[in-house]
């Protein structure tokens, strides 16, 4: 095997193996629904003087 037929199967190796790895990232992501699950909120945003929501007014009647 000639040298430049090696380094061509080299690089044709490590760039299938980049490429394998990112279709593996993608396939390995998870929902959405987990990751918000999984947050905590910082302490600093739990301050106690912190004024409740106004109650929402009255429908209209005709």
């Amino acid at each position: 095997m000639s040298v430049g037929k090696a380094a061509g199967w080299t690089l044709g190796g490590l760039l299938f193996g980049v490429l394998a790895g990112f279709a593996g990232e993608l396939f390995r992501r998870q929902p959405a629904a987990k990751v918000q699950q999984r947050y905590v909120a910082p302490q600093a945003a739990e301050t106690p003087d912190v004024r409740p929501p106004a109650p929402a007014p009255a429908p209209a009647t005709r």
